[in-house]
């Protein structure tokens, strides 16, 4: 080794060096070098006397020499990855050679070093070992941060049918098969299929989420696969398409009961065939993307009547996952209402109020046909309307509490000699206001599809 200085890490005020060799010698001087750089050291002069400080927790990263009595560096290495897999590991020989680097890089080496070394090679290494390790472990904390926010933590339930369905979810996030979630509108298909993504293999990569209904049917396959240059008249420059932008990772398809025959054709095809080829292109694009949908609508009676094909629906729906409305799970609701009222008050800065038991009971008991996204919905409004620190059912929206159908409304509007159709019309747009223009949650509310209800909003000619 040469006595060039080197520059100590960014880490060196905070990190603990093991170093192990059955050379005494070479431990102490190693050890010199590392202190003057401002690391603390560790030293262990065998293979299991550094096995017992690492099972301590003790060092941050571990130099070994490759050969020594009894455990080899080699050895060491195979025992690290069982009980530390995450502790970065340099191996320092006087007998390199590219088979024991290669042998060292397999077992999980962080790198690797041949005497004669200078102080400063040395010093390098041991910093960028810690940087990894620091990255490490910033990616796994966001990864549980992740799996807090999107995982199975953050979906509520203790109905029997749900914990069921979440025992079903976690059994089927490891593997790469298409799945098709259904349900009612604001059931929570889009949570569940987040935990998918953040629990699976993938959880890296893209989670792209898509509302097909939400697209223009003229824009649906450019937004999808993606144009080239001059591909039609609005498209001045090329486009990446959804499946481009999701590729390694999951592209969720909400509500592709709504999607157009054409687009379903070229969709089979590019699950399929695992590739895509954008609108005007002559080329065609690898994509390497789980696909998981949803759907309000009944695809099986959908495919019945022509309305979708079936070997689309085949394809999407290896597995398929139920969610059952917010009626049909009582034991939830009163955990998601301590969890709304708990998310509503932080972001309105006040305390979470009480409710009283007359509306409690009336929560709990009410049939809900716009989900837990109109449960939420309430809970907002009321955390903003209550005064004293008590919900009561006066602080909860009209169109849950009735107060639209009170007979003084309806003798207000027979008054007016309304026709139905235009009661219909006005009933409509007040329960679409109501859920902040969700049409999707206004039709379920108001027991019709999306188009029956866009029919019933516009004006009569």
């Amino acid at each position: 080794m040469s006595t060039d200085p080197g520059n100590s890490g960014a880490h060196s005020q905070q990190a603990t060096v093991l170093v192990v060799d059955d050379d005494h010698d070479m431990v102490s001087a190693l050890s010199d070098i590392l202190r003057q750089a401002g690391y603390r050291t560790l030293g262990a002069h065998s293979g299991h006397e550094a096995l017992a400080l690492v099972e301590r927790g003790l060092p941050d990263v571990l130099i070994s020499d490759l050969r020594m009595a009894g455990m080899t560096g080699h050895g060491l290495q195979a025992e690290l990855k069982r009980i530390a897999p995450d502790l970065p590991v340099i191996i320092i020989t006087a007998f390199g050679s590219i088979q024991t680097a290669v042998e060292s890089m397999k077992l999980g080496a962080f790198d690797y070093i041949t005497k004669p070394f200078s102080n400063g090679e040395l010093l390098l290494i041991v910093s960028r070992a810690l940087e990894n390790r620091d990255l490490r472990i910033e990616v796994k904390r966001l990864r549980i941060e992740l799996a807090r926010n999107h995982g199975l933590e953050n979906i509520i339930a203790a109905n029997p049918k749900m914990t069921a369905l979440l025992s079903k979810l976690a059994q089927v996030a490891d593997s790469n098969v298409s799945v098709l979630i259904t349900g009612e509108s604001g059931t929570g298909k889009d949570l569940l299929a987040r935990a998918l993504h953040f629990l699976s293999p993938r959880h890296d990569g893209p989670f792209v989420p898509v509302n097909c209904a939400a697209i223009p049917e003229s824009l649906i396959e450019s937004e999808l696969f993606g144009h080239a240059r001059g591909a039609f008249t609005d498209a001045k420059q090329s486009k990446l398409g959804l499946f481009v932008a999701a590729s390694h990772g999951t592209l969720f398809l909400d509500e592709i009961g709504e999607m157009l025959p054409s687009v379903q054709a070229k969709l089979l095809r590019v699950i399929e065939d695992k590739r895509v080829r954008p609108l005007g292109a002559t080329g065609e694009t690898t994509v390497d993307v789980r696909v998981i949908a949803a759907t309000n609508a009944d695809l099986e009676k959908a495919v019945a009547d022509g309305r979708f094909r079936s070997d689309l629906f085949y394809r999407i729906a290896t597995v398929t996952m139920a969610v059952p409305p917010l009626r049909d799970r009582p034991e939830d609701i009163p955990l998601l209402i301590k969890h709304f009222l708990v998310r509503a008050s932080a972001e309105a800065g006040k305390p979470p109020p009480e409710l009283d038991a007359d509306t409690t009971e009336f929560l709990t008991h009410y049939r809900w046909p716009g989900n837990i996204r109109e449960l939420q919905n309430a809970l907002q409004q009321a955390v903003l309307l209550c005064s004293g620190g008590k919900i009561t059912r006066s602080d909860l929206p009209d169109r849950i509490t009735g107060k639209h159908h009170s007979p003084a409304r309806l003798e207000e509007l027979a008054s007016r000699r309304m026709p139905l159709q235009e009661v219909e019309r006005e009933y409509a747009r007040a329960v679409l206001a109501s859920v902040n223009n969700h049409r999707g949650e206004a039709a379920a509310i108001l027991g019709v599809d999306r188009k029956t209800l866009t029919r019933k909003l516009e004006d009569p000619d």
